[in-house]
């Protein structure tokens, strides 16, 4: 399968500046920081970084491509299996956990599996590090919380 992150990571850069697409460079940042941050998560608590790093890359695809939030979570799990065939790169069963990641991440108060808590928590970090200057999401801070006594760093008193 080569190098299936790269791979993907080339496609998503392909596939977001076709045809002189207008959009804001967040979302992209935003994926690959949430990529960044889901493999350091998965190597703290023992999970496959490659997976959770695939998985971060396509959390917010469906938003990445039409601009809409809407139902993005269980529409961008659609479409992140369909790239992920289309690749090959991924075997079933692990396109079945990024898939299921994909659908969950925007449940932040709910409890799934180790990967979809690790792409919900590595969207966290994303947007609580793009400027820590801004406030913090109302249904962020827990989790927030959280994730600062597991890595040690401050937030600012939130």
């Amino acid at each position: 399968m080569g190098n299936r992150i790269e791979t993907l990571r080339d496609y998503l850069a392909k596939l977001l500046d076709e045809e002189g697409r207008k959009r804001s460079r967040f979302i992209e940042n935003h994926l690959f920081a949430v990529s960044n941050f889901a493999a350091m998560i998965a190597m703290k608590r023992g999970l496959d970084p490659e997976i959770a790093t695939m998985a971060g890359l396509l959390h917010d695809i469906y938003t990445a491509l039409t601009g809409n939030s809407e139902k993005h979570a269980k529409l961008g799990a659609k479409l992140a299996r369909d790239i992920l065939a289309k690749l090959d790169i991924a075997t079933p069963d692990e396109a079945d956990v990024i898939c299921s990641a994909i659908k969950h991440h925007s449940k932040k108060s709910s409890v799934h599996d180790p990967y979809s808590e690790l792409v919900k928590d590595a969207d966290v970090l994303s947007h609580y590090f793009y400027n820590v200057s801004y406030p913090v999401f109302e249904k962020d801070r827990e989790r927030l919380k959280a994730l600062a006594a597991e890595f040690g760093f401050g937030t600012g008193g939130i």
